[in-house]
């Protein structure tokens, strides 16, 4: 059995605690779902005491407690004097007892003294890879557990843990919508003024101009002003177009497109911005590479993924290579810099995921899950190889003739340019 030391250390555990707040039934209603299990229980296993519990840092809780005594059945709690399940959940496995006055840790327990606790089994209930509480049996005389009687509790527990798992994906799937939301919301109210900001600060530029006033600091400090608007207006973009995503509104409008063209010209505008940090920007542009797409939304993944390999590419050249046939457009971006790890060529496509320093790298996360929601929306791919300090070639596959995932709302314009 469990020393005490090591169950208050097991309770405390963040991960524990996590994943028992994800479930969101601590202090929730009785359910019929979970009395069912307590019911069966007690008429199989012919004990008068049934639990589904769940133990917080410092309580336990009675999700479902038949036939407990008052006054803990009333408040559907019990002190953690009074548990026998803390060792249960500390311990990580079935806790068998046929007589608990002969166990020198539980003999003097308010359990045996006051509830008249004798024999007990319980089940650990685990969930997202945590012991989150106990589904217990209990007799107020001592007994025998059988293999037969073990074995159902257990198929019993298995049932209850199921519901737990459902509670933590229903309250997860809450918290996502509920995120989702917000930053729709959140966005859409950033966007709001960026455009009049942007058109006086440019108005402002101008009436500097006009009226001879163009000092190096006045104009200075205006052209970062708008650089720094212009950098909010593409966070804002970005979140928007999360909120697209989660809420299937990733409209495309698709045209012809010369992709050879299209990166002929988004990578002349990066030119200069790749020159200051000493990369030198080239494009390969195949014979025309045509196809129907975006125009918009594929300059949006190629701005990307060319910002990318400018913020990670450490000085060195950078290599933007277009190519295909009748069926199939390839598109690779090519930088000699720090590099991914094997393990992070995965996640980097997942919303708010990054595989560097944010405090040396700015930016949310999203620039690469945009891009591959984007370029699935074609019914193309997005893949990456990499080795760490060596750099990385991030490539794109485009079927000519796009069979678009999802053709919905019409797209918004942007509030600003994304550069």
């Amino acid at each position: 059995m469990a020393m005490v030391g090591d169950v208050q250390s097991v309770l405390r555990s963040p991960e524990r605690l996590a994943a028992l707040r994800r479930t969101a039934l601590m202090d929730s209603q009785v359910e019929e779902a979970f009395d069912r299990f307590t019911r069966l229980a007690c008429r199989f296993l012919h004990t008068p005491i049934a639990l589904v519990s769940l133990l917080g840092e410092g309580r336990h809780f009675c999700k479902s407690s038949l036939g407990l005594p008052e006054p803990w059945l009333s408040q559907r709690e019990l002190p953690l004097t009074h548990s026998i399940c803390k060792y249960t959940v500390a311990g990580g496995a079935a806790l068998i007892i046929d007589d608990v006055r002969e166990e020198p840790e539980l003999r003097d327990s308010p359990a045996v003294k006051e509830m008249g606790v004798r024999a007990y089994a319980g089940i650990p209930l685990v969930a997202s890879g945590q012991a989150l509480g106990t589904f217990c049996v209990v007799d107020t005389v001592p007994r025998h557990w059988t293999q037969d009687e073990v074995g159902i509790l257990r198929d019993l527990a298995a049932g209850v843990m199921t519901e737990l798992e459902l509670r933590a994906t229903r309250q997860l799937d809450l918290d996502v919508k509920a995120r989702d939301e917000f930053l729709s919301i959140a966005a859409h109210e950033l966007r709001t003024p960026l455009t009049p900001l942007k058109l006086q600060l440019e108005t402002l530029r101008r009436s500097v101009v006009a009226a001879g006033l163009g000092d190096s600091k006045v104009m200075h400090h205006l052209e970062r002003s708008a650089a720094q608007v212009q950098r909010l207006a593409q966070l804002v973009e970005r979140l928007l177009d999360v909120s697209r995503v989660a809420t299937g509104r990733l409209g495309l409008l698709l045209e012809e497109v010369d992709l050879a063209l299209l990166a002929t010209e988004v990578t002349d505008r990066f030119r200069e911005e790749a020159e200051s940090v000493g990369s030198q920007l080239k494009v390969h542009p195949h014979s025309p590479i045509r196809g129907v797409w975006d125009q918009l939304r594929l300059e949006q993944v190629l701005s990307s993924l060319i910002s990318n390999a400018i913020k990670y590419g450490a000085g060195r050249p950078i290599d933007v290579f277009v190519e295909g046939d009748a069926e199939v457009a390839r598109l690779c971006v090519k930088d000699r810099g720090i590099g991914l790890a094997r393990e992070d060529t995965r996640r980097i496509f997942e919303r708010f995921e990054r595989a560097v320093s944010q405090r040396r790298y700015g930016g949310l996360g999203l620039g690469l899950y945009v891009a591959r929601q984007i370029v699935e929306a074609h019914g193309g791919s997005i893949v990456v190889r990499s080795q760490l300090g060596q750099g990385s070639t991030f490539t794109v596959f485009l079927p000519t003739r796009a069979a678009p995932r999802q053709l919905s709302e019409p797209r918004e314009e942007p509030a600003a340019s994304a550069h």
